[in-house]
């Protein structure tokens, strides 16, 4: 593996030093473009030397300008070397256009990039940063955010989970590297006849603050302000295009700026740490300064670094010199200043190469680490079996315990017994390194974890399979151990559960942690989405967030019993609601005689508004079950249950409705076109084909399906398209595989979907 590190200015190269020395630590082939976007040897050669890093393997020379241009002679002048060295991964770190350039030649090169602080939003599309990081994130495979801020934001721009990861901010490594040597080294206050805590500490260089001369004359104000309210020294390290800037407008500087060249990063680190108050626009600055405990005034009406703001380390000012003051003085009235750290712990860069290593060697083939410690999951379904591998695949001893004995005999081959994405490559790695075994009988176990049905009778969950379960393992189980319930229950089940075991004279620890997957999806969602854990006492609950966080990549909630058997129930009644809203504003525009899927669409150009798509019905296991679940202990929710009554009714009513075109054609024979309840799966649980095959039984009318995904189903099944069109005289389009996205026959087609 090798890795191509790109910087180009002084925040860079500071903040990828860390990343740097961790590559040096573990020996990885790594090497170093430096664009030389700043021009000045002291905003940025410098500090190769000074922080001992290794000079750049080549130098861009690119210099200054506009940037179209300057982002574009970077292009030229870096894609042949990426051709040359071939890097598994391109690491860029900001929002300058040295990270965008970069992360645009590696992206067209098939090269997979590394952002650094991704997620970094401003909101404030003046400013160039903002769209460098907002492209450099989407066309980047690892996004490495610095806390929980910046994740949020990834996710609600449509980066998928496993792309992301939280880990801090390398200016946590860099500051804590380099402190001590700092205070051992630099003599910078005493070169400048500094006092510590006496003085301010200023920079300012945004193009919002400096090229614009009413602009800068009012930054200028507003330090003639703070001067006269706070007559100590204002120290002002100036970048060279403010300088410049101050040249073109013929803006001569008051005395009491004591205007100093830029400095290296061990002085700079010892004029922020004994600085009385910062004074800067600049994003790094802001953190640093939160890092040393020293607050600050920013610059800026907005910043893309909202955590010191957030604890209370810096305040937001703009240019006005009536907030800088009231907030300077607040400020200064304090004898001390505490906040939290938002930025990291120092071990920054170890995450970021941890993450890129485990990609680069982690293969199917890879030998698992045991954790000597078992767990039985009992059930062996869509859920049970993939949970019961990833668990195996992080290290436990895993026993998974159904009744059917060919499923288990499957299982113990190596063989995935239904069809899932992964599946069959992870079993047979679990089973083959003796991490997964199947049984008919539970034994005894550390932890026990039930993943079985729980189908529902007369709107009520059925928990007779769950209360078997928890039967079965109150005969092996001891006190003192955990039993998780994966299933989806209603609420208060747990109790329920807990209350057997006791009632069998076991002290047992029953935790909720409802499954978050779908068909098609389910490595993928049980590994990268959040989970959330219910159980009545903290040990529990931090027993099986370990468990859990071996194998899940998103974050791991703690909750009460309760609460967490009504999240899911929530989530999934939350999407029928909103089904039945498109399916009964569907009738509402049949009788308007307007077109639904318009004016959805343009409603949803609202950006507040989110419609879905009016279809034949809700399937699945899920969504029309989860609802009944919720309510079926409460006088409320009457919405809720009108809900399940217009998604219960669907199908009868698009079978009626496609009824009406066989009519029209006089025929006698209609085919379904996809019976699986969703899209690309072969689960036919709570299809609403159901329903619609019921109808056209009832009306005696001839039915057969197709579906590529579903073998056999309750009436006969054509072989192809061809076979049905010679067959049917209409065809019902139920479920939108993505087979039919282009369906062209030659006889009338009902399409629920549009």
């Amino acid at each position: 593996m090798k890795i191509g590190i790109i910087v180009g200015t002084r925040p860079e190269i500071i903040k990828m030093a860390p990343v740097i020395r961790e590559c040096e630590k573990r020996n990885i082939p790594f090497f170093i473009i430096h664009s030389n976007q700043h021009y000045s040897k002291e905003m940025d050669s410098i500090f190769f030397d000074e922080l001992h890093l290794p000079a750049p393997h080549y130098n861009l020379g690119v210099g200054s300008g506009l940037h179209s241009n300057q982002t574009g002679n970077i292009l030229i002048k870096m894609e042949p070397i990426l051709l040359e060295e071939k890097p598994d991964v391109v690491l860029v770190q900001g929002d300058t256009n040295t990270v965008l350039a970069g992360a645009l030649a590696a992206s067209k090169l098939n090269i997979k990039v590394g952002h650094i602080e991704a997620g970094l939003r401003s909101y404030d599309r003046t400013m160039p940063e903002e769209t460098n990081r907002i492209m450099t994130d989407h066309i980047s495979e690892y996004l490495f955010a610095v806390g929980a801020n910046q994740e949020k934001i990834l996710k609600s721009e449509g980066i998928a989970t496993k792309k992301i990861h939280t880990v801090g901010n390398t200016v946590s490594d860099s500051l804590f590297q380099h402190l001590e040597i700092s205070a051992n080294t630099s003599n910078i206050l005493s070169d400048l006849k500094l006092t510590a805590g006496e003085y301010f500490l200023v920079t300012a260089h945004r193009a919002s603050n400096v090229d614009v001369s009413s602009n800068l004359l009012e930054l200028l104000h507003l330090f003639d302000e703070m001067h006269k309210n706070y007559t100590g020294t204002i120290v002002w390290p100036i970048h060279p295009r403010t300088q410049s800037k101050l040249k073109e407008f013929n803006i001569e500087l008051p005395s009491y700026l004591q205007l100093i060249a830029p400095v290296g990063y061990l002085d700079f680190i010892q004029l922020q740490k004994h600085a009385k108050l910062i004074l800067t626009d600049s994003g790094g600055i802001q953190e640093e300064a939160c890092l040393l405990g020293v607050p600050s005034l920013t610059l800026r009406e907005n910043t893309e670094r909202p955590e010191a703001v957030e604890v209370g380390a810096s305040e937001l000012v703009g240019r006005d010199a009536v907030k800088a003051i009231k907030a300077a003085k607040q400020w200064l009235s304090r004898d001390d200043y505490s906040w939290d750290n938002p930025f990291g712990d120092g071990h920054v860069a170890q995450y970021i190469i941890d993450v890129i290593v485990k990609d680069f060697t982690q293969t199917d083939t890879a030998t698992i680490v045991a954790k000597n410690e078992t767990l039985a999951v009992i059930g062996m379904g869509y859920m049970g079996l993939p949970i019961s591998s990833l668990i195996a695949q992080a290290g436990y001893a895993v026993t998974g315990v159904d009744l059917n004995q060919d499923k288990v005999d499957s299982i113990n081959r190596g063989e995935c017994p239904f069809d899932e994405l992964g599946m069959p490559e992870l079993i047979k790695k679990v089973v083959s390194q003796g991490f997964l075994k199947a049984s008919t009988v539970i034994p005894s176990s550390d932890t026990y974890l039930v993943a079985v049905p729980t189908p529902h009778k007369d709107s009520r969950c059925d928990r007779s399979y769950v209360f078997a379960a928890a039967d079965a393992i109150a005969k092996v189980a001891k006190d003192g151990q955990i039993v998780i319930v994966e299933s989806t229950i209603s609420p208060q089940t747990s109790l329920a559960v807990a209350q057997r075991f006791s009632d069998a004279g076991l002290n047992i620890e029953v935790v909720h942690c409802p499954e978050r997957a779908i068909p098609g999806e389910t490595l993928n969602e049980l590994v990268n989405n959040d989970r959330i854990i219910g159980a009545s006492s903290k040990v529990a609950q931090q027993k099986v967030k370990d468990i859990y966080q071996s194998f899940v990549n998103g974050e791991v909630f703690l909750t009460d019993l309760t609460t967490a058997e009504c999240i899911k129930l929530v989530e999934n009644t939350s999407r029928d609601v909103g089904i039945a809203f498109a399916n009964e504003l569907s009738q509402v525009c049949e009788e308007l005689e307007v077109d639904v899927h318009e004016v959805i669409r343009l409603a949803n150009r609202h950006p507040r508004v989110n419609v879905l798509s009016p279809g034949p019905g809700v399937g699945g296991h899920c969504i029309p079950i989860d609802p009944w679940f919720l309510v079926e202990n409460t006088k409320a929710g009457e919405f809720i249950r009108l809900a399940r009554k217009i998604n219960d009714e669907r199908p009868a009513l698009v079978a009626a409705q496609a009824l009406e075109l066989l009519k029209s054609v006089n025929g006698t024979k209609i085919c379904i076109l996809g019976v699986a309840y969703k899209a690309n799966v072969d689960d036919c649980r709570e299809t609403p084909a159901d329903g619609i095959l019921s109808y056209f039984k009832a009306h005696g009318i001839e039915v057969k399906y197709h579906d590529p995904f579903v073998n056999a189903w309750d009436c006969a099944n054509v072989g192809s398209l061809s076979e049905m069109q010679a067959w049917a005289d209409v065809a019902i389009l139920v479920t939108d595989h993505s087979c039919y996205d282009d369906l062209q026959i030659n006889i009338p087609l009902f399409n629920t979907r549009k």
